[in-house]
């Protein structure tokens, strides 16, 4: 394939967090980048697919067959390329936040660098920088207010997707379903193009009054569910102000265009999104949200690991949260309490104990008893004693169900499951719950001596 070039633009009108720091970059990074992201592409999405709809059935199936190759051409079948995006939000025509995104990668090697900028506006110190490379060995990241590169020694890394394809997702087809439902019966919105050398140009525009009840629903909800304040601590945060427009929130305008080539590829998309609704004060708001994305060098991007020799480096090594690295620290007694409530207060009436003896990448062994303080032994007068010896199966050796004899030779199902982030496990017995009577949890803490 000769060298192309993709290119995208998108606006919408709004506020948002955006400043990346501390430990965890990488995390932050995706977290951030997926909250700003998952909103702007999918009414990037949506919005296109009603326009593409209202052109014609043959200019909507068009449309869809170019995203469906675009993002499997950037996920397995170009060997690399340069994706450039940007983000712009803003409120009454204020820039509140704008991010830069620029993503160099390498299928055919695994590799890939992402260099961001962000700003916002309203916040101090809301300018950020940041830097992130990873290949099949391990990952490099920094960020602008840190005075060390992180480097985390991967394992297991040979099915690591450099771009993930959003139509192979388990929920693309039920998704995509909604989107054509939605669309109803928009019509002419949308002039298709065909150009002499077998490209094709999308354009068209959306107003208020063309936009359906439902698709307004729908907006209002997905934007309150994005935006919503999760930590009082973010009180004064872009996310927490766009997390107060909370009353008649409606679509005023879409619009946009597209170009693709004779291939298939999308090359270019400008589009423009504009929401209107009201604080708790009744204050209205225009929130813009613009997205610019363009792919360049396709076939002819280097990505190159970066030298930070003369750089102070903070090393971790990767861990399989599937599998447990240290089977023998998780070798010992847990205890959860067994509790009443009696005279307005919580009184422990006794403990529920499971002690691993066993535990490697093939099985475990142990035991499960209850204990009853004195005074309260008529609690536990239906307890199920056990002892187990269970294997675990090929895909997970974290979590196990198994049936059993108990001490009175009933039969018991029981689960567990060995927590490889804490030093705790979760133990539940079938038919076994709290009850007004005894109150316990699942979680077995393990006894330190």
């Amino acid at each position: 394939m000769k060298n192309q070039d993709t290119y995208f633009k998108i606006e919408l009108k709004k506020d948002l967090p955006y400043k990346l720091k501390g430990d965890g970059l990488k995390m932050k990074i995706n977290k951030r980048l997926a909250i700003i992201l998952s909103f702007a592409v999918g009414t990037l999405m949506f919005a296109s697919t009603a326009m593409a709809e209202v052109a014609s059935k043959s200019g909507y199936d068009q449309l869809k067959d170019s995203l469906k190759y675009t993002a499997n051409s950037l996920s397995s079948k170009l060997s690399n390329y340069t994706l450039d995006m940007s983000l712009v939000i803003k409120d009454n025509n204020t820039v509140i936040s704008s991010t830069n995104v620029l993503n160099k990668c390498d299928l055919s090697k695994g590799a890939k660098e992402q260099t961001s900028k962000s700003t916002n506006t309203l916040e101090p110190n809301g300018t950020g920088e940041s830097y992130y490379y990873t290949d099949k060995n391990s990952s490099i990241s920094h960020n602008s207010d840190e005075d060390f590169y992180r480097v985390i020694e991967l394992k297991d890394s040979k099915d690591k997707k450099i771009f993930t394809n959003p139509f192979e997702e388990k929920q693309a087809g039920d998704l995509e379903k909604i989107s054509d439902a939605l669309v109803g019966n928009l019509k002419d919105s949308v002039v298709v193009a065909q150009n002499a050398d077998g490209s094709k140009k999308l354009s068209g525009s959306l107003t208020e009054a063309q936009i359906p009840a439902l698709i307004n629903a729908v907006t209002s909800f997905e934007f309150k569910n994005q935006f919503r304040m999760y930590n009082p601590n973010e009180a004064t945060s872009n996310r927490a102000k766009m997390s107060k427009i909370t009353k008649d929130i409606f679509v005023k305008e879409v619009k946009g265009t597209m170009d693709v080539n004779k291939d298939g590829l999308v090359q270019n998309v400008l589009f423009t999104g504009t929401l209107s609704g009201k604080d708790e004060q009744g204050s209205e708001h225009t929130l813009t949200f613009e997205l610019l994305g363009k792919v360049t060098n396709i076939n002819s991007t280097t990505v190159n690991k970066p030298d930070i020799s003369d750089k102070k480096v903070q090393k971790q090594v990767e861990k399989d949260d599937n599998k447990l690295s240290n089977a023998k620290a998780y070798i010992g007694k847990y205890k959860s309490d067994l509790v009443i409530q009696k005279d307005n207060k919580f009184v422990k009436i006794g403990e529920r104990i499971v002690t691993i003896t066993s535990l490697d990448d093939n099985g475990i062994s142990g035991s499960y008893h209850e204990e009853y303080t004195k005074g309260y032994e008529s609690y536990g007068s239906s307890k199920d004693d056990f002892n187990f010896n269970e294997k675990f199966n090929k895909q997970n050796d974290l979590s196990l169900r198994f049936n059993c004899t108990n001490s009175s030779g009933k039969t018991v199902k029981a689960h567990i499951f060995i927590n490889p982030r804490f030093s705790s496990i979760n133990f539940n017995i079938d038919g076994q719950s709290s009850n007004k009577s005894v109150l316990f949890g699942d979680s077995f803490d393990k006894v330190f001596e």
